[in-house]
């Protein structure tokens, strides 16, 4: 295995079995999350005072983290398993413009604007604090849960693509109905389509504000159909979740059932060859020793009777 395949597991691939592995890990969400803890904190005008010292240190030593991280992800990239043979280069540009590479990006090129360009392009630093925010994302990759999530997302994309469309045609539909009947009565809050469209929304996701009511009789019978509407279409989003992960979540448990047999089946498969090689070694013409020492060579190293055999009658010789 070279160098940087050996980084490639070791940022991608996290294992329990690999103590580099959970180092670099570890690391990594621990940064995010003490982060995460100093942009929180920093909202807080006592706590923001207390550490304005220390500030621009912090955020410069978590830029530098995720840009080496960052760094170390593109040249890793080039080791990705997928599907089509695809060069070095082509890896890394996949790896840079999907999703997590974005991400990865964005986890520090704020701080880094804020390094070259002058303050009064981009004002207070706070704010380019939140823009780093995304770095929360970040945990995806550590979490099973979350990745679940996003595997779902992954899968019913067209779906719910398919449900956000019917909410923006039934969104319009509800903004021009509400517009027909309130424009005269209310005409700051209905006075035109686009005004409209707060109360098709709210209404159709069924928050109900109550900023904005219609007051008009035909108001009031539109926007009740409305209601009924957004019941409906609101839960088509939550439903096809509720079903992919449910469903994601019993192909798993069956996955992990299924190695858990094979795991016991070779394990008694292994204990009945161990027996059988054991009562074998009980007729051969060796010492008590001798079959003590293969069968401890068996058990220790793994190796089958045949092999035990030629090594005790080796050193017998």
């Amino acid at each position: 295995m070279t160098k940087r395949s050996l980084w490639y597991n070791y940022l991608n691939e996290p294992s329990t079995d690999n103590f580099w592995s959970m180092v670099i890990t570890i690391f990594l969400s621990l940064a995010i999350v003490l982060n995460i803890l100093e942009v929180v904190l920093g909202s807080v005008s006592e706590f923001s005072v207390y550490m304005a010292d220390w500030v621009v240190i912090v955020n410069y030593s978590f830029a530098t983290i995720f840009a080496l991280e960052y760094t170390a992800r593109i040249w890793t990239s080039a080791e990705s398993p997928h599907e089509k043979p695809f060069g070095a280069i082509k890896k890394r540009w996949l790896y840079v413009r999907s999703p997590m590479g974005l991400i990865d990006l964005f986890s520090f090129l704020p701080i880094l604007l804020w390094l070259i360009l002058p303050n009064e392009m981009l004002g207070d630093l706070r704010i380019l604090k939140l823009i780093s925010m995304v770095r929360v994302l970040k945990l995806t990759r550590y979490s099973a849960s979350l990745l679940m999530l996003a595997r779902v997302y992954r899968e019913n994309k067209n779906t719910l693509l398919a449900a956000g469309l019917v909410m923006m045609i039934l969104m319009f539909i509800a903004a021009t109905g509400i517009f027909i009947f309130e424009r005269y009565a209310q005409p700051v809050a209905f006075g035109s389509i686009p005004a409209s469209m707060w109360w098709a929304f709210v209404t159709l996701t069924t928050v109900g504000y109550g900023d904005i009511t219609p007051i008009t009789v035909g108001g009031k019978i539109f926007g009740s159909v409305v209601m009924v509407c957004g019941v409906g279409i609101a839960a088509m989003p939550a439903g096809i979740f509720a079903s992919s992960f449910v469903q994601l979540v019993r192909e798993q448990e069956h996955e992990r059932r299924k190695k858990r047999k094979m795991h016991n089946r070779q394990m008694l498969a292994s204990n009945d060859k161990r027996s059988e090689d054991d009562s074998g070694l009980q007729h051969l013409d060796m010492s008590q020793s001798e079959q003590r020492e293969a069968a401890y060579l068996m058990d220790e190293y793994d190796l089958s009777l045949e092999q035990a055999m030629g090594v005790v009658m080796h050193y017998r010789r």
